[in-house]
């Protein structure tokens, strides 16, 4: 440990059982201690003269002592598995998703509790847990800044002299309330059901006024609060104003009416349950009301998926969830929610409520919450619009204790170099001045989530929703009368959950009890942990130099990257700095140096979290393509994650994870960090992730080591990257069409550079092979030949107008070196014409498939025509059939057209519906039984009969098809948009060839698949990866040999 900070150390260190499992013995003392008093509170306290029901006679019998050898037997083999196979979350090596060790309170009071099995649904099942629960709701609501009132007993200690009977003023106080939930994603779906019931719990209301209904007594005369702060005749309001009154003035309603008319709350029940949302259901209410503009529901781009799941759930639906843009650091756009906004009322479109991210799951980015504040604040006083604001503090909401006070007698803040006033690392300076700002504000929302097993390091699963004023619980009321009583401590009544556990609340109430929700406690913890975070990503700012063949980008700008103009020269300098003060130094060193501590509080996510993505260059050049960065990012993650129950957790030194970002979501953000990392497109992008809940990981040079062997292994990858990328003279393959006059179909692959283009050539053979070729063709119409360059060249010196090289055919596999025999060899193709030359790089493809069609290229001679899949988008499949019959019904095909290739569209079938393709291996449909044919997994006597009988693309078969121009003018011109065609010019049928009149050749399988995706880089060659998957043996080998060697 270093010397300064001592006693904050000294506290954390005493809050874990450590990585190294150094508190070990006090751990084991204390698990000792909650069997001994389990097995006293059985014997000793609770009917002590009971008898023993289980003898020592049962105990020395054969079956018992059989059944405890047995389950002695299997427990040691569980912990051994347990501890090979876990995910070491209590390892600074884990950076993954967010979850660490959790901390030693939490586990004591969920095993100890745990003894117990207490139901926290009702009283009777959990009298003790059900009291912690509120303990520990009321410890986050004092948290997050809401008012709370503790009571001179209301603690553990004094718990027989409490009394939760409240005075009538404290019952109708704005106070917080919170309880446990099972997750976050629970606690956001009671949320929405809060926010849709506050809704429209006015147009209950209006229904049981109007029409003599129970409450018609008071429509003369009650008054309500517009959301503009006008009063107004309940009954005269309309639908927009009762939709939008304040959250606080629709849960003032039930004590107004006491007030005003002394309407019971039990009456009031009464009166509105035939008409309440949960009753009759929006739709009733809607059509009541002619509302015929659904409510809406904005939250941020980034939002987790249990929104719009959540939506759906209670019948809002997704579609009504609106996304927010993001800005460049992946937080809500206040000026578009403002837009957004506005565009509702003048539709008079009212709104459930806007949800602020308080720490998203990708970025850890904080929404401008006390923007969303005030932008609610204008928006009721200028047009009478209101809504709910929820805060989704998941991940954020314990950083709030960063901002509370710790109480008196608090240990002693840091020592030197750490007072409040003058240094960044004391826990509410940790935060960044806008982290600050908006967190500070969590206390003006209606409802928050929060989740303990997140920020709190409490065990699964512990999440929690927490309301401002603890009458909005009522909107969600569900009872039974089997578990609720009147008179009562109820808890599990309010919410989503039914059965729920007791041990969860007691590990969350012990915790917050022993660190302390405030600066000194989990403020510290998280200091010291957004500390390390904001270190680790001074790592991944600098790991990268002009001079390598890689870059690494953070998602989070560093400052000098937000200059505008944009300045490369102060980029380059702000990462020298870096390197310099902060990265390979010592805690100490960068606490003693005024430069390092002004820096480091600049950089880095809101909330600790640094997503983070790689990418390569190629000769010097950076890469541009997305997918092949993806493929990059793909495998570090298989590198640095644990994904299989197979082997150990030993072979993993650091535990990152991954996303993928969704342009339609990310929007400009999205673009921007792609121009960073020089990519190109508008395909989503898949990054890592590093998530720093450990206080330790900066300790002990540990980090430098961590990142040393990510540095190592992106460095090997890389070259893999090159590998598939790299341009050079290879072996490239043909499927040959026609018999009077040769085609040449490429065979492409999409996941290698030197392969991965759509070519379609024509040319001449010399005279006596043309011949052989025919006489061969004519006696097997269906078998397919392949021709290949015989001496390694480039692609696009073979498609060439004009070009010649040296050829071979080959027409079958060796079945035992999977190598192709080679037919005829050793001969000039020449006059080589190219029809098509597209290339299928991740820029050029298109973003959708077909939606209403198959497109295909047709071409050919008057006597014999072809076609061949256009593809427009990855992953696809090669569906190549020659001598192909059209039959025109209308229109008519010139001979230029044949001669240049048209496009042709198979509408029997929609592309987009059948993409992607099952995994279908090459295999060519031949007859020819004295030639087998064996490639994989088919061999002459196994071929797929009944398959080729159910797929579309089979002999004899008739599809109708429409003719476009290719209005691509020329044959090397790259998409996207190849297939945007105008009217057909003709239209009939296309037959495909039978056994007897030509070939088909189909792929899914070896044009998608990666050549490279089981080799590794090992000294100067490549070696196979290590397979988590069924062993594919050699099945590509021969098409490595034949088409990409």
């Amino acid at each position: 440990m270093e010397n300064f900070c001592d006693k904050e150390n000294n506290a954390v260190a005493s809050w874990f059982l450590g990585p190294r499992a150094e508190n070990g013995y006090i751990v084991r003392k204390f698990y000792e201690e909650i069997i001994n008093k389990l097995v006293e509170s059985r014997r000793d306290k609770y009917y002590p003269n009971d008898p023993f029901f289980i003898t020592e006679e049962m105990q020395y019998s054969a079956e018992y002592k059989s059944n405890m050898n047995s389950q002695q037997e299997l427990f040691t083999e569980l912990l051994n598995k347990l501890a090979e196979k876990s995910v070491p979350f209590w390892s600074p090596r884990y950076m993954g998703h967010m979850a660490m060790e959790s901390t030693m309170p939490s586990q004591l009071g969920y095993v100890a509790a745990l003894q117990y099995n207490q139901n926290n649904i009702g009283i009777e099942g959990s009298p003790l847990t059900t009291l912690l629960e509120i303990f520990a709701g009321k410890q986050l609501c004092e948290m997050l800044g809401f008012n709370v009132h503790w009571s001179e007993n209301e603690n553990i200690y004094n718990m027989e002299e409490l009394d939760y009977t409240y005075t009538s003023t404290e019952l109708h106080e704005i106070r917080g309330w919170g309880h446990i939930t099972c997750d976050g994603s629970v606690a956001n779906l009671e949320s929405i059901w809060a926010a849709r019931n506050l809704k429209f719990y006015s147009l209950s209301l209006r229904l049981a006024i109007d029409n003599n209904g129970p409450l018609s007594f008071i429509g003369s005369s009650f008054k309500v609060e517009l959301a503009n702060s006008k009063k107004k005749l309940f009954k005269e309001c309309s639908t927009w104003e009762l939709l939008n009154l304040k959250p606080t003035t629709v849960l003032d309603i039930p004590d107004q009416l006491y007030s005003e008319y002394g309407i019971a709350s039990q009456f009031l029940q009464d009166s509105l349950k035939e008409y309440t949302i949960q009753t009759v259901g929006k739709d009733y209410l809607e059509r009541k009301f002619n509302i015929t503009k659904p409510s809406v529901y904005f939250a941020s781009a980034t939002m987790h998926y249990s929104w719009p799941k959540g939506c759906a759930i209670v019948g809002i639906g997704s579609k009504n969830l609106k996304s927010v843009p993001v800005d460049n650091a992946a937080r809500m756009d206040a000026k578009k929610l403002d837009e957004l906004l506005l565009e509702c009322v003048n539709k008079k479109q009212a709104v459930y409520a806007v949800v602020a991210i308080m720490g998203s799951t990708e970025n850890g980015a904080c929404d401008p919450l006390y923007d969303i504040v005030k932008l609610r604040e204008k928006y009721e006083r200028d047009h009478g619009l209101s809504f709910v604001i929820h805060g989704d503090a998941a991940w954020g909401g314990y950083f709030r204790s960063m901002l509370v006070e710790p109480p008196p007698g608090t240990y002693h803040v840091c020592q030197k170099g750490f007072e409040q006033e003058s240094d960044s690392f004391v826990p509410l300076l940790a935060l960044k001045p806008y982290t600050q700002k908006h967190l500070d504000s969590l206390k003006h929302c209606d409802s928050i989530t929060i989740d303990p097993h997140k920020s709190g390091y409490i065990p699964f699963p512990a999440g929690s929703l927490c309301y401002r004023d603890q009458r909005m619980r009522y909107l969600n009321t569900w009872t039974s009368p089997v578990v609720c009583r009147n008179n009562e401590l109820k808890i599990g009544i309010y919410g989503v959950e039914g059965s729920k556990p007791g041990a969860a609340p007691v590990a969350a109430w012990f915790s917050h009890e022993i660190i302390g929700l405030h600066q000194k406690g989990y403020g510290l913890l998280l200091g010291q942990a957004t500390y390390s975070c904001s270190k680790i990503y001074c790592h991944w700012a600098t790991m990268s130099t002009e001079e390598d063949d890689f870059i690494v980008i953070p998602f989070n700008m560093l400052p000098a990257e937000k200059l505008s103009p944009p300045n490369s020269k102060e980029v380059e300098k702000q990462k020298r700095d870096i390197r310099k003060l902060i990265v390979g130094k010592s805690n100490f060193e960068i606490v003693n140096n005024k430069d390092a501590t002004k820096l480091i509080k600049d950089l880095g996510s809101d909330l600790m979290i640094n997503t983070f993505a790689c990418n390569f260059k190629v000769n010097g050049k950076i890469n541009e393509d997305i997918d092949e960065a993806n493929y990059l990012n793909r495998r570090l993650f298989e590198k640095f994650s644990i994904t299989s129950f197979k082997g150990t957790n030993e072979d993993v030194p650091l535990i990152l994870t991954s996303s993928q970002l969704n342009q339609k979501n990310y929007q400009g953000c999205l673009t921007n960090f792609k121009d960073r990392l020089g990519l190109k497109g508008d395909q989503d992008l898949y990054v890592l992730i590093n998530v720093v809940m450990s206080p330790w990981v900066t300790e002990f040079d540990f980090l430098s080591e961590l990142t040393k062997k990510f540095k190592e292994t992106l460095q090997e990858l890389v070259k893999v990257s090159v590998k598939r990328n790299k341009v050079q003279p290879r072996f490239h393959s043909f499927v040959m069409q026609g018999i009077d006059k040769p085609y040449l179909t490429y065979l492409p692959v999409f996941q290698m550079e030197n392969h991965r283009q759509q070519v379609i050539l024509t040319a001449d053979l010399p005279e006596y092979i043309k011949l052989q070729y025919m006489e061969a063709r004519k006696m097997n119409p269906s078998h397919v030949y392949f021709l290949r360059n015989q001496y390694k060249m480039k692609l696009d010196d073979i498609a060439r107008d004009g070009g010649s090289f040296r050829g071979v055919i080959y027409r079958n596999i060796d079945p035992n070196t999977k190598k192709p025999i080679v037919w005829i060899n050793n001969f000039q193709v020449t006059n080589v014409r190219v029809l098509k030359k597209r290339h299928l790089a991740t820029r050029f493809q298109d973003v959708h498939y077909p939606k209403d069609h198959m497109p295909f290229y047709i071409y050919g001679t008057e006597q014999e025509m072809h076609i061949d899949h256009m593809l427009l988008k990855s992953p696809s499949i090669q569906l190549s059939a020659e001598r192909v019959k059209l039959d025109l019904t209308s229109g008519g095909l010139t001979s230029t057209q044949r001669e240049n290739g048209v496009i042709a569209h198979i509408t029997d079938f929609n592309e987009v519906a059948m993409q992607p393709f099952p995994e279908i291996k090459p295999f060519p449909l031949t007859g020819l039984p004295e030639i087998p044919i064996l490639l994989p997994p088919f061999s002459s006597k196994s071929l797929p009969e009944k398959f080729e009988n159910r797929f579309f693309f089979r002999r004899g078969r008739t599809l109708h098809v429409e003719l476009y121009e290719d209005l691509i003018p020329n044959s090397d011109q790259n998409g996207p948009g190849l297939n945007n065609v105008k009217e057909p010019f003709a239209k009939g049928t296309i037959t495909l060839p039978s056994q007897d009149e030509g070939s088909l050749y189909v792929d899914s399988y070896l044009i998608n698949e990666d050549p490279a995706a089981d080799e590794e880089r090992d000294t100067n060659k490549f070696v196979k990866r290590p397979q988590t998957k069924p062993d594919r043996k050699s099945e590509p080998e021969w098409y490595e040999e034949c088409i990409i060697s």
